[in-house]
């Protein structure tokens, strides 16, 4: 199986990215967000480091009510992931947000963190009291071949009361399996 590789850390120039949401986030509050959310990450590819400011922008964002700015801020924090411990830090604590919609949002985008990010924060997803967020951590099985997820669906679906997440592990399951080198449950 080949190993997922480190996404490159960097940005397009601030109007390009800008103007991907010409449109899409119209009112001037969310541009504004929008607009920190770019400025921020652009300021860490450049640098090569993070902030509490410019980490704080993007959390902030992941945590904002208008959908297209949580999926931007959350997707650009997975990246950061790769990198930088305090990106794993506040993902981890986006997982146990107050907030379900957060943490329904963090769920299915822990693809895109490395496996040792997105094995533990799954499986303390698949534990949420939401079913929906239990049905997104789910979700992740079903994208990208992480083999220790394996043990971890077979031991959550025996215990699942939810048929929409069983289904969802289930499929998750038979997604790994093929994956597998040698196609056993983990």
């Amino acid at each position: 199986m080949r190993r997922r590789r480190k996404p490159r850390l960097f940005s397009f120039p601030y109007e390009v990215e800008l103007s991907h949401f010409d449109g899409v986030i119209t009112d001037p509050e969310g541009r504004k967000v929008l607009r920190g959310v770019l400025e921020a990450f652009i300021e860490i590819a450049h640098n090569k480091r993070v902030t509490e400011s410019s980490l704080g922008l993007i959390v902030a964002a992941a945590r904002h009510r208008d959908p297209q700015l949580r999926g931007l801020a959350t997707l650009r924090l997975t990246v950061l992931c790769h990198y930088f411990q305090e990106a794993v830090d506040e993902l981890a604590l986006l997982c146990g947000d107050i907030d379900p919609e957060t943490r329904l949002f963090v769920a299915p985008m822990l693809a895109n963190t490395p496996n040792g990010v997105c094995v533990p924060l799954v499986q303390h997803l698949l534990e949420d009291e939401d079913w929906r967020v239990r049905k997104a951590a789910a979700l992740v099985g079903t994208a990208v071949p992480i083999p220790e997820l394996l043990a971890i669906f077979s031991r959550r679906i025996a215990r699942e009361r939810d048929a929409r997440v069983r289904v969802v592990l289930q499929i998750a399951l038979d997604f790994q399996r093929r994956q597998s080198p040698r196609g056993d449950v983990g």
